[in-house]
C-alpha cells in the first residue's frame, strides 16, 4: 500500500514548487516558503535562475555534447523548463529519465509523463545509485553504453555525508561512458564566519525546522563531487558568476551567492 502525502508536515519538492510559483503544494508548504522569503526576498528568483542555469547546461550538452539522453537525479515536481521539455525541444529523438523518491513528485510526474513515448519517471532514491540503475524506467529508456547527461539539480546536498555523496556520484559516472556529462547545482556555506555563512546558515536552520534538509557544502567540499571531470568554463563558480553582466538577473551580493554550479564532461 502506497504511503499517504502527510499534508502538516511540507516537503522540499513542493516548497521549490511554491518558490517557482507552481500550483503543486499545501498551505503548510506555502507559508514555509513565506518565511523563508522574509529572510532572502530573492530566493524566488534564485529558484528561478536554477532552472534557467540546468536548461542552459542541457542546452550545452546537447549542442556541444551530442547528448541525446538524460538521467534527472532528485528532479522534484514536474514545473517551467522541464528536462524533456527543453531536451524534446532541441532533439525529437531524446530520451530522458526523472528519479525522484518524493511521493508528491512521483504522483505528478507520473500523471505527467503518462502519455509521452520517450520519458520516464522512476520511483527511487538517488542515494541508492545500484537500485536507481537497475530500475525498469532506467534499463528501457536508456542505453548506458552510450553517453548520458546526468543531473543533479539542487539535489546531492540531500545526501549529508561528504563522502558517501562523493561515492554517489562516482558510482553514477562509473555507469555511463567517456564523453558523458554531468550537471551539478549545490547549494554554498563557506563556514568561515562571513556575512555569507551566516546568511547561508540563517536559511539552513529555517529549512532543518521543517524536514530534513541536508548540508550546505562549502566550496572545497562541493568540488570533491565534480573532482575528476572536465569542467565546462568558467568551471565551478556560484550561479552570478556564470552569465556575463547583461545576462544576469541576480544581485552578487544576494541569494544567488548560495548556490554553486559546475558542468563536466567525463574524460
Amino acid at each position: 500500500m502506497t504511503e499517504p502525502i502527510d499534508l502538516a508536515r511540507a516537503s522540499p519538492a513542493r516548497l521549490y514548487d511554491a518558490l517557482l510559483g507552481g500550483k503543486n503544494h499545501f498551505e503548510v508548504d506555502r507559508k514555509l516558503c513565506h518565511e523563508l522569503l522574509d529572510l532572502a526576498p530573492d530566493l524566488r528568483t534564485l529558484c528561478t535562475e536554477n532552472r534557467r542555469w540546468l536548461a542552459e547546461a542541457i542546452t550545452r550538452m546537447t549542442t556541444e555534447g551530442r547528448i541525446d539522453q538524460f538521467l534527472d537525479l532528485g528532479a522534484g515536481l514536474p514545473t517551467a523548463q522541464n528536462t524533456h521539455d527543453v531536451a524534446l525541444r532541441l532533439n525529437l529523438a531524446a530520451k530522458v529519465v526523472y528519479v525522484d523518491n518524493d511521493l508528491t513528485a512521483i504522483s505528478h510526474g507520473r500523471a505527467l509523463l503518462a502519455d509521452e513515448k520517450s520519458s520516464f519517471f522512476a520511483d527511487a532514491d538517488l542515494a541508492d545509485p545500484a537500485a536507481v540503475l537497475a530500475h525498469h524506467a532506467v534499463t528501457a529508456g536508456l542505453d548506458l553504453h552510450r553517453p548520458v547527461g546526468l543531473l543533479f539539480g539542487l539535489s546531492l546536498h540531500s545526501v549529508t555525508d561528504l563522502d558517501e555523496a562523493v561515492q554517489v556520484v562516482g558510482d553514477y559516472l562509473a555507469a555511463v561512458p567517456s564523453g558523458s556529462y554531468l550537471a551539478l547545482t549545490h547549494p554554498l556555506n563557506p563556514h568561515d564566519g562571513s556575512r555569507l555563512s551566516s546568511f547561508s546558515t540563517g536559511i539552513a536552520a529555517k529549512l532543518k525546522s521543517a524536514f530534513p534538509w541536508g548540508r550546505f557544502r562549502t566550496r572545497d567540499e562541493i568540488a570533491r563531487l565534480v573532482t575528476g571531470l572536465d569542467l565546462v568554463r568558467p568551471g565551478l563558480v556560484d550561479l552570478t558568476g556564470w552569465w556575463p553582466a547583461d545576462e544576469q538577473n541576480l544581485s552578487r551580493t544576494g541569494a544567488g551567492q548560495l548556490l554553486m554550479v559546475a558542468l563536466g564532461r567525463k574524460p
